[in-house]
């Protein structure tokens, strides 16, 4: 699966409150008639309800992207009013249509606060998928420096046995500064899951480990990647070489293998090759690189020959 949240920041925040501007907007329209019609109700009626008043202020609030100026006006209102933070967060747990929900997921990101936090706590303890997925996407918006949400972390997955949900759940574990203490129960979990049977599972949790060992000894997780059975994971170690700067003679050798072997799909070759760039070699290895150099893959699944040198 892939996100780690994922993807239309585009369209965000758009329509956040649809049916709640169209609605408030109509009675507001409809006012002044009524209030003609029946003097002695005119004033209670030309009085806007919190709903209209709201939907009054975000009229304009029209798919305006990221960092926008209603954007941002959502955000701070929603910080300094409870009330309609609490609105907000109902609007989130039930909208069906996805521009909408999207719109209302960013803007709680934005806010960020103990409300959201408690908010996606519960939704992500559902037994109901649907909200479950709902509290995961709102947890996003919180580092891992915060208990809470690591500590959530930490017990869905140990429990979890769906490999499209584990691998959500491993992919939002991005790395931060804390205690090693609280890091080595992730890490523990991080070692268990990179034996796990499904082949994504595995991948996500050796980028993961890579990223969250500060020991730097990453050298043995990313030799018995590389050795996979599976392309997605002997790139993930490929990747994981690339960020960390592990280096030994058997990476060296894993992926001057990886490069030479026409038998491996054409991105596997050449993100080996690339790697092999920050590697140290002899005349022989040297001339093995050049060799799986010259017969890299372009974007197309194209092998080109690159003219000798």
């Amino acid at each position: 699966m892939k996100n780690p949240l994922q993807f239309a920041s585009a369209l965000l925040a758009a329509a956040v409150f649809g049916g709640i501007v169209g609605s408030s907007l109509t009675r507001a329209s409809v006012a002044p008639q009524a209030a003609s019609s029946h003097p002695r109700n005119a004033s209670a009626r030309a009085t806007p309800t919190i709903a209209a008043q709201r939907g009054a202020d975000l009229a304009a609030y029209t798919y305006p992207a990221r960092g926008g100026d209603s954007f941002d006006r959502n955000i701070q209102r929603a910080r300094r009013d409870p009330a309609y933070l609490r609105e907000l967060l109902g609007n989130y747990r039930f909208e069906t249509e996805l521009d909408r929900r999207g719109a209302l997921l960013a803007v709680l990101q934005g806010v960020a606060n103990q409300d959201v936090l408690r908010a996606g706590r519960e939704l992500a303890d559902s037994g109901d998928p649907r909200q479950r997925q709902l509290g995961l996407d709102l947890l996003k918006a919180f580092p891992l420096d915060v208990a809470e949400v690591r500590e959530l972390l930490q017990r869905q997955l140990q429990d979890e046995r769906d490999p499209a949900m584990l691998k959500q759940l491993v992919d939002m574990l991005a790395p931060t500064v804390i205690a090693s203490e609280d890091a080595a129960p992730v890490l523990n979990r991080l070692d268990a899951l990179r034996r796990h049977p499904d082949p994504s599972v595995r991948a996500s949790s050796v980028l993961q480990s890579v990223q969250w060992n500060k020991a730097g000894d990453n050298e043995d997780i990313l030799h018995r990647a590389i050795l996979d059975t599976d392309a997605s994971v002997r790139q993930a170690a490929i990747a994981g070489i690339n960020a960390s700067g592990a280096r030994s003679d058997r990476l060296k050798d894993a992926l001057l293998a990886l490069a030479a072997d026409p038998r491996s799909d054409g991105e596997t070759r050449n993100a080996a090759v690339f790697a092999l760039q920050n590697f140290a070699m002899n005349r022989a290895e040297y001339a093995l690189y050049r060799q799986a150099a010259e017969r890299a893959v372009d974007g197309d699944g194209h092998e080109r020959e690159y003219p000798a040198r």
